[in-house]
């Protein structure tokens, strides 16, 4: 674990309390499924009244404008909250279940004290199927329900209920599924029976625009539209959760931590590590030491801090193997001047590892399967917005060499996220750029040999083209054999049915 120096002038207050667990504070931990960072009000969005609920967060607390996760799939991003770990060595790459290899957060609060637990996503929250391992209790949705912001409100009663038998304070983490796919409005989503719970406004294709990073057309313009409608309900969403909360006997005492697992599932966003893949709304809210109405836009914080913060605010030992560090805004702390994020393998089991390191102005990115032999496969693929593009790509040469840079990818890219947020013009091969691309590359090597990331040989031959390939084949086979052998927390993966695997992932 790291220190910061000089997190927050911003913070009302700066003292230091030792807590006891009959005044600990009360940790709430709220996330939105496959979230634009950019998305909420809060954070530039011109859609009137788009996040009402997040921004009045915002104000009442604390926004980091500079807000990461270090995956941009679920699974992996949502393990990373829980260990402190990076996927690579926290073993949780892609949606299997691993074997424990540390204890995670929830079970040290469990050890101090605490009652947790998880609505919604518990398989997502959890590294192995036994869940009782890691949450004094588990609550989730009957069909639909997980698009009802009611539902939300009624399962955090409940949660408040159990907790005060309990006699104890709470740790909880709310995933909320909105604004995953199906969207609203979306075939699939009338379908499933979603479409009956509306978002508290509904908005036009005249409110919205397509993002930058996507190709102007109708069918494109429909599916973006049928987000951010989804990004209103799961606002609504976080509304009643809030408001459950600021009804109940924890309000005065409750930290609430809010962000979204990672950005929004179209192509050069979520799977990839762009900017649009990794950063995230990251808001912090603690009722009377918190001034309201902060913005923090001097540094940099990202989901692996998480667990680190809470038990440095709570003044419980952080174990050694946790890599992330604290950004308790109640003591001076320093905020690392870099954040590391990586991708390994989608849903299905297919990998496509890479990983990206960047600061508040660039970002390098390695992609060891882009030889030109591999073709980036996501859920994406079977989405409006990708199949618009392959279609477009058959007449237009501009889309055409979008579509193939998404397809297919470089080795190498940089980009000045400052100048260019939808990571459109790659600068690596830029003699402007050289010394800005040597410095992330060493550190980004310097981070995967610190972390043992399996990837690190990948990177010392990246230019080494018959080698990645080699090494690709490796991966594709080892997957494969996981995909035949594992436990998994989705029922098929590209082998087929796995129902009956029982087997944990195990972390060298």
């Amino acid at each position: 674990m790291k220190t910061y120096t000089s997190l927050f002038a911003i913070v009302l207050f700066s003292f230091q309390v030792v807590f006891s667990q009959s005044n600990a504070p009360n940790i709430l931990i709220i996330t939105l499924d496959d979230m634009n960072w950019d998305s909420a009000g809060i954070y530039g969005n011109k859609i009137p009244e788009i996040t009402p609920n997040i921004d009045n967060l915002g104000a009442t607390g604390l926004v980091f404008e500079y807000g990461y996760v270090q995956a941009p799939n679920c699974s992996p991003s949502r393990s990373v909250i829980q260990t402190g770990l990076y996927p690579h060595q926290s073993g949780v790459r892609g949606f299997f279940y691993v074997q424990p290899k540390y204890e995670t957060l929830p079970e040290i609060l469990m050890k101090n004290g605490f009652y947790t637990g998880v609505i919604n996503k518990v398989a997502d929250s959890s590294l192995s199927p036994d869940f009782d391992a890691f949450w004094n209790t588990t609550l989730g949705f009957k069909g639909a329900e997980k698009r009802s912001a009611n539902a939300y409100s009624k399962l955090m009663s409940d949660f408040f209920d159990t907790t005060k038998k309990s006699n104890k304070p709470f740790y909880c983490v709310v995933n909320i599924a909105d604004p995953h796919k199906p969207f609203f409005n979306d075939k699939a989503s009338r379908k499933k029976g979603f479409d009956v719970f509306k978002p508290s406004r509904i908005y036009t294709k005249k409110e919205v625009e397509i993002p930058e990073f996507l190709p102007k057309h109708p069918n494109i313009k429909q599916e973006v539209l049928n987000y951010y409608n989804s990004v209103r309900r799961g606002d609504d969403c976080v509304g009643a959760v809030l408001k459950t909360l600021n009804e109940s006997i924890y309000k005065e005492n409750t930290i609430v931590i809010l962000l979204s697992d990672h950005g929004m599932p179209l192509p050069y966003a979520k799977s990839t590590t762009y900017q649009n893949g990794l950063r995230v709304p990251f808001i912090m809210q603690w009722a009377n030491t918190i001034k309201p109405g902060n913005r923090n836009t001097k540094n940099l914080v990202s989901a692996i801090d998480i667990a680190p913060t809470i038990l440095d605010i709570l003044n419980i030992t952080i174990p050694s193997y946790f890599e992330g560090n604290s950004f308790n805004p109640t003591t001076e702390n320093t905020s690392p001047d870099y954040v590391f994020g990586q991708f390994d393998e989608n849903a299905g089991g297919v990998p496509r590892p890479s990983r990206t390191v960047f600061n508040k102005k660039y970002g390098y990115i390695f992609n060891p399967w882009a030889t030109g032999k591999y073709a980036f496969k996501s859920a994406s693929n079977s989405y409006t917005s990708y199949k618009t593009m392959v279609k477009l790509a058959e007449t237009d040469s501009e889309v055409k060499k979008r579509f193939n840079h998404w397809k297919y990818r470089e080795i190498e890219e940089l980009y000045d996220y400052e100048k260019d947020p939808n990571a459109l013009n790659n600068l690596i091969n830029n003699p402007e750029y050289k010394e800005v691309a040597a410095n992330l590359k060493k550190t980004l090597e310097n981070q995967m040999k610190a972390t043992d990331d399996y990837v690190l040989e990948a990177f010392k031959q990246k230019d080494n083209i018959p080698f990645l390939n080699t090494w690709m084949e490796c991966q594709i086979k080892e997957a494969n054999h996981r995909n035949k052998t594992l436990q998994w927390k989705r029922f098929k993966n590209n082998s087929g049915p796995t129902k009956n695997n029982s087997k944990l992932y195990s972390v060298k």
